[in-house]
């Protein structure tokens, strides 16, 4: 009786600064956003978040420090059904990067992803397609370069999203 309860995911991401600039990706939508991907049975929430950066960008990367959870509400474009999300996000930076250049990217073209570059911090947040996203970008930035700055403490953020 009562309502079916909302199918649920669980997803981790990473947002990855190299050389004063973001990784960000153009997913299937044609939305820019940051990389992230369902945790796998198997996975802690760090483990899916650095396969899913390998996975849809080519950059392996290391976490620095945890950015805390977004939670969203988005429409299947499969089912059409409502679907709650939580996604955990982790700072980090690629594996031995420290040339002072931006590491060779590569987009998981298979799962609709068109682009995998870095930009500077303000072009991300200019072109990212959520305030969630920017919201992490900004939160990432204070943490690297000023640390003792973080009000948040790594406090989630909430917002209902729309996906296409």
């Amino acid at each position: 009786m009562g309502g079916e309860a909302r199918k649920r995911e669980v997803s981790a991401g990473i947002v990855v600064v190299a050389n004063d600039g973001v990784l960000v990706i153009r997913n299937r939508f044609g939305e820019w956003v940051l990389p992230k991907g369902k945790i796998e049975p198997f996975e802690t929430p760090p483990e899916a978040a650095l396969r899913e950066v390998l996975e849809e960008t080519g950059v392996r990367a290391e976490i620095m420090c945890s950015l805390g959870a977004t939670d969203y509400t988005y429409v299947s474009d499969v089912t059409g059904e409502l679907v709650d999300k939580t996604v955990y996000w982790y700072a980090g930076a690629p594996v031995g990067n420290d040339d002072g250049v931006y590491p060779h990217t590569e987009p998981q073209r298979e799962e609709g992803i068109s682009r995998a570059q870095f930009v500077s911090w303000q072009s991300a947040l200019d072109m990212l397609t959520y305030q969630d996203s920017r919201n992490l970008v900004s939160m990432a930035r204070k943490r690297i370069i000023d640390p003792g700055s973080d009000k948040a403490g790594g406090k989630g953020i909430y917002e209902i999203r729309h996906d296409k």
